[in-house]
């Protein structure tokens, strides 16, 4: 069991990423492992923010990474006498970091010019609702989880850890029940009895980091949109969000992942119902966007759809598919419409 105020270190390929990220956690340890609150509040960020700079594989932003820094160099010192003076032992601390984080940026720099165009593999399987373990996976989405996972086996034959890199949607129209799983990693359909799926369609799909800015995409994303409560100046639990909070959301979240909506329509699909026999059960509130967007960063956009967007992506949401804009993004049918949300563009930006 990890220390009080301990943040879990990521598992990063050796490199300069994983020499800065050592030399964090090596002066959270001699800071004596502060909680992220309380760097948080030393230094003026959220705490989730501060959590990930140590827990996250990205490069974190300079002035947050040498600002956290700062404030472990300040605690560290006050535990641990060093030679010299404070100032110099600060100026020493601080000029480490500042030398890991820039050689980090140029390692990360010429990777990505060499890095192909990043692809993922997409399933989509028709599931034949009178099978036993398909009526199972439908009725229970913890179980339907455990079948894609049994799925995607890592090279050594175990099941894949990697949710980041595998994301599902399940579609239920009048007469079919269709399931797409995305993934960047080998898949073996052998793990599914002779009549799980009626049929099985295989593509690849890639995306590249150049020549799709200002493209037009129809996009279609099956959310969990949430925020978090606050009692008494603290975060509390989240809450699922309602009609235009949703579309205030989903823009939010579009223009992180690179997009600029032009369109969007929201409709409600109901609770995502986990683990139903126990006590308390899991309920995930999903919501349905799908509208037309305009591509403004291709390299963001990228990885939101091999991550995914928002909560819930063990249970079927996050999703993002993209399609071009004159094609129908939706493999079962039309949604119905619901609340529509047009987002009016000045005349100075691309159309």
């Amino acid at each position: 069991m990890g220390r009080a105020g301990e943040i879990k270190r990521p598992d990063l390929p050796a490199g300069r990423m994983r020499d800065l990220n050592v030399a964090l956690h090596d002066l959270h340890r001699e800071a004596g492992f502060p909680s992220a609150r309380e760097i948080a509040r030393a230094v003026g960020l959220g705490h989730s923010t501060v959590h990930n700079l140590f827990a996250q594989e990205r490069l974190p932003p300079y002035e947050q990474c040498m600002a956290v820094a700062g404030c472990l160099a300040l605690r560290a010192l006050a535990r641990h006498a060093m030679g010299g003076s404070q100032e110099q032992a600060l100026d020493a601390i601080s000029n480490r970091l500042h030398q890991l984080w820039h050689r980090a940026k140029a390692e990360g720099s010429v990777q990505q010019t060499r890095q192909p165009p990043h692809s993922a593999q997409q399933i989509v399987l028709h599931l034949n609702p009178r099978n036993p373990q398909v009526l199972r996976d439908l009725e229970d989405v913890l179980h339907l989880h455990h079948t894609i996972r049994s799925l995607c086996p890592n090279p050594a034959g175990q099941v894949s850890s990697d949710s980041g890199r595998l994301l599902y949607r399940l579609d239920m129209g009048h007469s079919e029940v269709i399931l797409c799983i995305q993934t960047t990693g080998p898949v073996s359909l052998r793990a599914l009895t002779a009549d799980y799926a009626r049929a099985v369609a295989v593509e690849r799909a890639s995306w590249s980091e150049e020549g799709f800015e200002g493209q037009r995409v129809r996009f279609l994303l099956d959310a969990n949109a949430t925020k978090a409560t606050r009692k008494a100046g603290q975060r509390g639990k989240r809450v699922g969000l309602q009609a235009a909070e949703v579309i205030a959301w989903w823009e939010r979240q579009a223009s992180r992942a690179g997009l600029a909506t032009v369109e969007v329509r929201s409709r409600p699909l109901g609770p995502v119902i986990a683990r139903r026999e126990a006590r308390n059960p899991t309920f995930l509130q999903a919501t349905r966007l799908e509208g037309l967007a305009l591509i403004t960063d291709p390299v963001a956009l990228q990885k939101a759809v091999l991550s995914g967007i928002g909560r819930g992506r063990a249970y079927g949401l996050g999703l993002l598919c993209l399609r071009p804009a004159d094609a129908d993004v939706s493999p079962v049918r039309p949604a119905p419409r619901g609340l529509h949300h047009k987002c009016t563009r000045s005349s100075g930006e691309p159309r």
